[in-house]
């Protein structure tokens, strides 16, 4: 089998999910990386595999394919040696669904907020509203975790697709182990037992984290 494109950048979270999906379930990647600065995603080539120009992107025998949920979800599908990731029963995939969304919709959705206003708007310090919503988006998490992963006893590609952005919130906005003590847990529980975790979450995180704290310094001299 010839080697998917993956078309990424090194700290997106979403690009990291792919990345160690990939790798658990054995599937080489060949990958491109997109410099978003130059804006490389708004070439023709790109937007002819993505007109929504976003990473991360796959290529695969021919098929252009974005979302990291998607993505994630159709590498396990087609080419994972067993459903332990996505399990088969209807009820499980639902409930893994629904965590993909959240890590969407709010896990890495507020950390965007936060980053935003640094980042392209030269803004000096978080603004609160954000720093709450990130703090607020914890509190769910702790909610959701009923279990020693965000989907019943072993992990899934709701845990895979969560730790990214997880891994990044938590290198800049770190989790206070006395408000959500089964968060912390958990995310020691992943870096025990989610392989590859090191080296495509934690240290890629604090590479985010050293690049957030410089942009900082840079925005309050100006």
């Amino acid at each position: 089998m010839a080697p998917i494109t993956l078309y990424t950048t090194r700290r997106t979270p979403a690009g990291r999910a792919v990345e160690i999906t990939a790798k658990l379930i054995g599937v080489d990647l060949d990958i491109k990386l997109v410099d978003l600065t130059k804006k490389e995603q708004f070439t023709e080539e790109f937007l002819k595999m993505n007109p929504q120009h976003t990473v991360p992107t796959i290529v695969d025998n021919g098929v252009a394919l974005f979302d990291s949920h998607a993505i994630i979800i159709y590498l396990v599908s087609k080419y994972a040696k067993n459903d332990s990731l996505y399990p088969k029963d209807l009820v499980t995939q639902a409930r893994i669904n629904a965590i993909l969304h959240f890590e969407s919709g709010i896990l890495f959705a507020r950390l965007r907020g936060a980053l935003t206003p640094i980042f392209y708007y030269g803004t000096p310090d978080v603004p609160e509203d954000k720093l709450n919503a990130i703090y607020d988006a914890y509190g769910l998490t702790e909610a959701t975790l009923r279990s020693d992963y965000l989907v019943g006893d072993a992990i899934t590609l709701a845990d895979i697709s969560c730790s990214t952005s997880l891994a990044t919130l938590n290198a800049i906005f770190p989790v206070d182990a006395d408000k959500y003590p089964k968060l912390v847990a958990y995310l020691k529980r992943l870096e025990q037992n989610l392989p590859n975790h090191k080296e495509y979450n934690l240290d890629r995180a604090m590479e985010a984290e050293a690049f957030f704290k410089q942009k900082l310094i840079e925005n309050k001299k100006q």
